[in-house]
């Protein structure tokens, strides 16, 4: 079975979207705002020059995506009571409680794990959000279940479940080192007044591997050996390399498919947070199912694994343009004759072809992606990246979206790091 494209959208210059996917039993939305589309936002949402007698933009745009996320859903044999999993970036904090109250009311109160994130921007410079979910079919026979929630608390304004359980995938929504009270522990921070004594991303790090992600795990029978995918925020840096030193000592330095993304200081719901991690896992039930996708591709750890992939769904580790610790050859401009080269298409061109093995090594390939976050330094070099994709598949629709982020990608001169998901076709 191969997957299916929904409400495919053509936009200016080449980019064609195609916000909905279902593959197997899965339904991904991809880079939901709420657009026309030509991909333009709703004049009727923004209301420009006519304020009065309405809510929030924010509570106006999130009003928007949920109705057309439910339409879409059903078009695909899916609803909002089967959504296993919530991503939202925010260009302003102050965008999210206007959408949380929203999704509230859309998912009648049970709101499936959720990461929120403040990011640099968006495609639409006058969007407040860009959503991104996954939903199970409705003829999966997949059931949603909760765990968790006696062990880890959420903010009572955002109202999500920190953990579900779908069929036999683990959903665990994105955590800060908090403590019950629901503020950062004090043993995940440095001591008042000290300079050392302990690394603060490393501390923060440990506390929130041993204190949010495993018991959610446990208490939905899975652990960290079936941790299929990771999503990483962290907003310095300049932590990547200590933070993987716990990272990976937290697997064991058999590192499942991560991906690391840098965002700007304060990012979080927690102002004196520096990270925040959300996890997919398998039950503990279907763990000869999950397979390691093995090949030889330059990732930002060589402990990493490349992909994961189970019952149909391919979880990817980030990637980035980047060999033996640094940019690849050919991914940068040279200083003195910066005109001649396009170092954004370069980057993404060595990306791709990196995904395409992935693939290949699973029993896929790119045309089965089913989600694509372009996570930029500067999204003015969006299109130009963009544009690396094979001209086919761009045609079909690429389920995408594109956030501006931090503009320290980590190494000098990288400018977009790559987050996919892919279907596997059954043989």
């Amino acid at each position: 079975m191969t997957i299916t494209r929904y409400a495919k959208h053509a936009y200016a210059a080449g980019v064609v979207h195609a916000p909905f996917v279902r593959a197997g039993h899965w339904v991904f939305g991809t880079g939901l705002r709420a657009i026309r589309p030509d991909g333009v936002l709703d004049p009727e949402v923004v209301r420009r020059g006519r304020p009065l007698g309405v809510g929030p933009q924010a509570q106006r745009e999130a009003t928007t995506i949920f109705r057309g996320m439910a339409a879409q859903l059903d078009a695909a044999g899916s609803a909002l009571s089967k959504v296993a999993r919530l991503d939202q970036y925010y260009p302003s904090p102050s965008f999210v409680d206007p959408y949380h109250e929203v999704r509230k009311a859309a998912l009648a109160g049970q709101v499936a794990p959720s990461t929120s994130i403040i990011v640099s921007g968006l495609l639409n410079l006058d969007a407040s959000m860009d959503v991104q979910v996954m939903a199970a079919a409705l003829d999966s026979g997949y059931e949603c279940r909760t765990a968790g929630t006696d062990r880890l608390n959420v903010p009572k304004t955002s109202g999500y479940a920190p953990c579900l359980r779908v069929g036999d995938m683990i959903f665990v929504a994105g955590q800060l080192a908090r403590d019950e009270s629901g503020n950062l522990a004090p043993s995940a921070m440095m001591s008042e007044g000290q300079q050392w004594n302990g690394t603060r991303i490393n501390r923060e790090t440990d506390y929130l591997v041993r204190e949010r992600l495993v018991p959610a795990l446990t208490a939905a029978g899975s652990h960290m050996g079936l941790v299929l995918k990771a999503q990483v925020y962290l907003s310095h840096a300049e932590d990547l390399p200590a933070f993987w030193q716990s990272w990976s000592r937290a697997f064991d330095h058999r590192v499942p498919p991560t991906t690391v993304v840098p965002v700007r200081h304060p990012a979080f719901g927690s102002r004196e947070a520096t990270i925040e991690v959300n996890l997919v896992a398998a039950h503990e039930s279907a763990a000869t199912r999950v397979q390691d996708v093995e090949c030889d591709v330059a990732l930002i750890a060589n402990d990493m694994m490349p992909a994961r992939s189970f019952d149909g769904i391919l979880f990817v580790a980030g990637l980035m343009a980047v060999e033996n610790g640094g940019l690849c050859d050919g991914a940068s401009a040279p200083v003195s004759a910066p005109f001649f080269h396009d170092a954004a298409h370069a980057q993404m061109a060595d990306i791709l072809v990196k995904a395409k093995r992935i693939f290949a090594a699973a029993g896929s390939s790119l045309d089965q992606v089913v989600r694509a976050l372009h996570f930029h330094a500067d999204l003015a070099q969006f299109r130009s990246g963009f544009m690396a994709w094979d001209e086919g598949l761009r045609r079909l629709g690429i389920p995408f979206s594109a956030i501006e982020v931090d503009h320290n990608l980590f190494v000098p001169g990288a400018s977009v790091i790559v987050d996919l998901w892919g279907h596997v076709p059954a043989e």
